[in-house]
């Protein structure tokens, strides 16, 4: 029982410091407040359950440096890879992307990042936890299971509420999604059909510019003919052709009604 009140108090300690590191480092990286944390809560689960992993596994080898590193440095990389490959399967969401970083597995962890939480274990083991160690101690004890209950029942709801928070957030992003992916297929439709219309309009000058310059060249034929069997009425034609070179078919048939 007692070693219960111990894992208790130490999960939800390096839980509020694992929020509390990730408040620090998003501020300083964007400049604003952001709630990294999974719950709502100011704790985040994963750094408590990576301290108690860590200390658990690795506080017995805390005098030798090097080990209590490299065994930090595996230990907390494969509960980040764990822990993000089962909540990207549970809630089909992914928390976290090291993709862009150097030397990432599946973006879920980082040669980076994985070198970081060793250095923060091998500070937390052998700094740190001491001192949380001494200030567990001196809780009293009927008031911390007075505190284990409350931060329990904290624990459960805020965890119940979160978990079907983001079932909603889910259905919220799968509708707008399709909702998206609507507007996307309408605006293709729309966009299919102008491309078509603009093509059919194109197609359509195109003929009709070959059709008319078809027409142009079988008016110059004409034009043409016309012109010589003009030559061959005489000068009293011609010259009314030179003179009304517009009216040449008008002045064409007159002098055929006149000539009949």
């Amino acid at each position: 029982m007692n070693e219960f009140y111990n894992v208790f108090f130490y999960f939800t300690i390096y839980a509020f410091f694992g929020w509390c590191l990730e408040v620090v480092y998003q501020a300083v990286e964007h400049g604003k407040f952001i709630n990294r944390g999974f719950l709502n809560g100011p704790y985040c689960p994963i750094y408590g359950f990576g301290a108690i992993i860590v200390i658990g596994a690795l506080e017995p080898l805390k005098s030798d440096p090097v080990i209590l590193f490299v065994g930090s440095v595996i230990l907390t990389s494969a509960l980040e890879l764990i822990t993000g490959f089962l909540l990207e399967k549970i809630f089909h969401l992914q928390w976290w992307d090291y993709s862009d970083e150097k030397f990432n597995i599946g973006g879920y962890i980082c040669l980076k990042f994985s070198l970081l939480w060793g250095v923060a274990c091998l500070i937390a083991v052998r700094i740190i936890h001491p001192a949380i160690e001494a200030f567990v101690a001196a809780i009293p004890h009927k008031l911390g299971w007075v505190l284990i209950c409350m931060i329990s029942v904290d624990f459960i709801s805020d965890t119940v509420v979160t978990v079907l928070a983001i079932a909603n957030y889910r259905k919220h992003i799968i509708l707008l999604t399709e909702n998206s992916r609507q507007l996307r297929s309408l605006s293709d439709h729309i966009g299919e059909k102008l491309y078509d219309t603009v093509e059919e309009v194109r197609r359509r000058k195109a003929e009709y510019d070959e059709l008319t310059a078809k027409k142009r060249k079988e008016l110059e034929e004409f034009r043409r003919k016309h012109i010589a069997a003009l030559e061959k009425k005489g000068f009293n034609i011609r010259r009314i052709q030179n003179s009304f070179p517009k009216l040449k078919l008008a002045e064409k048939l007159n002098f055929k009604d006149k000539k009949n």
